[in-house]
């Protein structure tokens, strides 16, 4: 079973994050559970995982990530819902 590398737990899938968005080609990858992977894009603009959040280390060190996988690992994966922060719904208009 694929784990998670940002929560680290065992899931049946993951997806593949791009760490540097808009630069595929190049771009390192991670394979990231359905909903950590919905957060990371809820959380930050493309201009934040590029400047800043392109290691899975530093999207651990952000607070409200680091909140998101505290949770994350109690609750019921199939169940969670993940919403666009404010600031990435306005960045996204």
């Amino acid at each position: 079973m694929p784990e998670c590398e940002l929560c680290e737990r065992a899931v049946a899938a993951t997806t593949r994050h791009h760490l540097i968005p808009k630069n595929r080609t190049g771009s390192p990858t991670v394979d990231l559970c359905q909903p950590c992977h919905d957060q990371v894009h809820a959380v930050f603009t493309h201009h934040d995982l590029k400047q800043y959040y392109h290691t899975v280390e530093r999207l651990r060190e952000h607070e409200e990530m680091a909140k998101f996988v505290r949770w994350l690992r109690k609750a019921d994966p199939d169940r969670v819902q993940v919403a666009d922060t404010e600031r990435v719904r306005r960045w996204r208009s």
